[in-house]
């Protein structure tokens, strides 16, 4: 069996003689050297910029206006008027842009180098020959087919109708959250008459405890520094030996304490209550906070110091007026009226499609024929020694790149997708 490959892709164009003997393999050919490149084309000069334009110069500015004089100072005298400021100039005119230098041509392109020839392929040594084949028996001839009938034309598509236009959109109504006027805030409720006139009370302090009991007669600090206590404990019976309890019992929050010594009143605390008072068993605990002192009250009271404990009460506060009516929310705005849709365009009618040809009949299928015997597979040859391979030509050089040539006008554009050629689509089936 023999193969014949002809080479077209080099030149001169060479046929190969293949068999199944396989032949000496031949030296490979050396490879040519590569051709010089092709020199690049000079870039072309670029155009020189356009001369910048001359600023407009600036106008000039408008003098101020004269201050007005200032009158006289009298007892309520009136400011004298201030003078008019004058009128400012105006802005000058900015200079035309400098004209853009026109762009340097483009360089010529080198042309490329013809392709130097491709060596020759040496010869393929020859294989030997590979025994024969027994012949095959006859195949028996197979029946005609039928022919296809012919399938029918397609239908052309109908064109679909003209959408109506959109009819116009009403007008949007007026805002439905705009709300109705707030109505006035009511008065406020009268302030409280200030409290009654104050009390006092004859007491000693004591400086050797600082928390519990005072004792009777007594009062303590919850603090050595007796300014910075947070904390007063008042025995329910005084110096003079009065059991004022249901009097301790309405010291309240904001109420005001003095304690004072009893022979000077330069020496003084004066507190504010800061809580509610808490009523102990034969005492009353109040919190307190310091508001200003004076003399040995600044510096500690000693103890078994005589001292006036004075309780200012804190005028009820009136009740706060009632809240004005808030007023009816404003009425909302009529919707707007929505225009008409346009109607809608009929839609073009589908075109009949064309009948289907009939199939043709199939013809009969002619009988097998008797497959012949198969003859004896032939000795194979001893294999032929590969030829030598030629040695490969060398490349010639890269000759220069040509000039680019000038673009073409651009084509007229085709139809539209709907203009789709019948002949295409019958050939998409």
């Amino acid at each position: 069996m023999t193969t014949i490959i002809v080479i077209e892709n080099i030149t001169p164009q060479v046929a190969v003689e293949l068999s199944q003997d396989q032949g000496p393999q031949g030296a490979p050919g050396n490879t040519g050297p590569t051709g010089p490149t092709g020199p690049a084309g000079a870039t072309g000069p670029t155009g020189s910029t356009g001369v910048q334009g001359v600023t407009g110069a600036t106008g000039p500015t408008g003098a101020t206006g004269d201050v007005g004089i200032t009158g006289p100072t009298g007892p309520t005298g009136a400011t004298g008027p201030i003078g008019a400021t004058g009128n400012t100039g105006p802005t000058g005119p900015t200079g035309d842009t400098g004209v853009t230098g026109p762009t340097g041509p483009q360089g010529v392109t080198g042309s490329i180098g013809p392709t130097g020839p491709v060596g020759a392929t040496g010869s393929i040594g020859v294989t030997g020959a590979t025994g024969p084949i027994g012949a095959t028996g006859d195949t028996g001839p197979t029946g005609s087919t039928g022919p296809v009938g012919a399938t029918g034309p397609v239908g052309p598509t109908g064109s679909i109708g003209v959408t109506g236009p959109a009819g116009a959109t009403g007008p949007t109504g007026a805002a439905s959250t705009v709300p109705g006027p707030t109505g006035a805030t009511g008065p406020t409720g009268p302030t409280g008459a200030d409290g009654g006139g104050a009390n006092f009370y004859d007491y000693k302090v004591k400086t050797t405890i600082t928390t519990g009991d005072p004792g009777n007669t007594h009062l303590i600090y919850n603090n050595a520094t007796q300014i910075s206590a947070t904390q007063i404990n008042v025995s329910h019976i005084d110096l003079d030996g009065f059991d004022i309890d249901i009097f301790l019992a309405l010291i309240k929050q904001n109420d005001t304490l003095i304690v004072q010594d009893a022979s000077l009143s330069d020496n003084y605390q004066k507190w504010t209550v800061s809580g509610t008072p808490t009523l102990q068993t034969g005492y009353v605990e109040i919190p307190v906070t310091l508001t200003t002192s004076g003399g040995t009250g600044t510096t500690n009271f000693s103890n078994n110091q005589e001292v006036i404990f004075v309780i200012f009460s804190a005028g009820i506060v009136g009740p706060t007026g009632a809240t004005g009516p808030i007023g009816a929310t404003g009425a909302t705005g009529p919707q707007g009226v929505t225009g008409n849709a346009g109607a809608t365009g009929a839609t073009g009618p589908t075109g009949p499609i064309g009948a289907t040809g009939t199939q043709g009949v199939t013809g009969d299928v002619g009988p097998t024929g008797v497959t012949g015997a198969t003859g004896p597979v032939g000795a194979t040859g001893p294999a032929g020694t590969n030829g030598a391979t030629g040695p490969t030509g060398p490349t010639g050089p890269t000759g220069t790149t040509g000039a680019t040539g000038p673009t073409g006008a651009t084509g007229a554009t085709g139809p539209g997708a709907d203009a789709i050629p019948v002949a295409l689509f019958l050939g998409g089936m």
